[in-house]
């Protein structure tokens, strides 16, 4: 069982050797301490960097449990934006803005969280949208982009 300081660092520095302490998803969002569509998409962005074969059941279960408390507490479209935002997929409104996330790894986060029955529909058709019009160049960046839109139907 991780501890609280274990938590506090997690939050600002997703690591594997700590993902692999987590088993209750819900203490990471406890420890996120915040809904807010910005931070929330940040730390996903931030999880997303230390996804493998090996962390990615535990970090599904946390991003799911992390996006269910933010679009719950927001406006879904503007966690929406937030995860657009830090994929690179539209620009943001701060100009010094840099995209932190691994987008494949994003984009397979959340082709699990759009499954869940908590997951906005309209949300998970805007994120779509957007994989399909953008496909040419996620197939640019991203290796093995086949799987990634089957799970978008694309």
């Amino acid at each position: 069982q991780p501890t609280s300081a274990d938590l506090a660092q997690f939050v600002e520095g997703p690591t594997e050797s700590l993902v692999e302490k987590i088993t209750r998803p819900e203490d990471v969002t406890a420890a996120l301490g915040t809904t807010s569509p910005a931070d929330v998409a940040s730390f996903l962005g931030r999880l997303s960097q230390i996804m493998n074969n090996k962390t990615a059941g535990r970090i599904e279960n946390i991003v799911d449990d992390v996006l269910k408390s933010s679009f719950k507490s927001n406006n879904p479209s503007a966690v929406t934006n937030e995860l657009l935002v830090t994929m690179g997929m539209i620009k943001s409104e701060k100009k010094d803005f840099k995209p932190d996330s691994d987008v494949g790894n994003m984009l397979k986060l959340l082709a699990h969280s759009m499954s869940q029955p908590f997951f906005p529909s309209t949300c998970a058709k805007t994120i779509t949208a957007f994989v399909k019009k953008d496909k040419e160049i996620l197939s640019d960046k991203i290796r093995d982009c086949t799987d990634i839109f089957k799970s978008f139907q694309i």
